[in-house]
């Protein structure tokens, strides 16, 4: 197989486009990254291409080897390097219970208690009750989306530098 083919499988085996994927690479898609799904891509992968790569495929369960094998590294050499591409969020699925909609919309009450005028508070958290369920559960089917240190992803370090956003009303 040739280098443009397994590069377009392995691209291909993870769901996106490729102009989906070179997004998620943060390039237009007529930029660097559809050039290695071209026809005239038959040289190897250029290394930081290859780590980058491999690291934006990795959620989607494609090994990275599998990519870094495409920058010319020997099966050994690329399972060594491949152990260095780290996902930067671990996708952990849970089956989680929910209590009842009246359950959910005390809860949802006490935490907007200072938030939202009286008035109001009842019906968001009555909205946001029934809402939940159907939200976790769209979330969970949809594939994993990369979140990156640079802009305040699982950086512990970033967590407290912000405040949270108020809610903002949408009527």
């Amino acid at each position: 197989m040739l280098p443009h083919e397994k590069m377009r499988g392995l691209r291909a085996r993870s769901g996106l486009s490729m102009r989906a994927f070179a997004a998620r690479l943060g390039a237009p898609l007529d930029t660097r990254y559809a050039y290695y799904e071209e026809k005239r891509f038959t040289g190897p992968l250029p290394i930081d291409a290859a780590r980058q790569i491999a690291a934006a495929l990795q959620p989607f369960g494609i090994e990275p080897n599998e990519v870094l094998e495409l920058a010319g590294l020997a099966v050994d050499e690329a399972g060594a390097e491949a152990a260095a591409v780290r996902p930067m969020v671990q996708y952990v699925r849970l089956d989680v219970v929910l209590p009842n909609a009246a359950a959910l919309t005390r809860m949802f009450e006490t935490m907007l208690e200072n938030e939202v005028p009286a008035g109001r508070r009842d019906a968001l958290a009555r909205t946001l009750a029934l809402r939940l369920p159907a939200a976790l559960q769209r979330a969970s089917t949809s594939p994993p989306v990369a979140v990156s240190r640079q802009n305040g992803g699982d950086d512990p370090a970033s967590a407290g530098r912000r405040r949270p956003r108020r809610p903002e009303s949408r009527t």
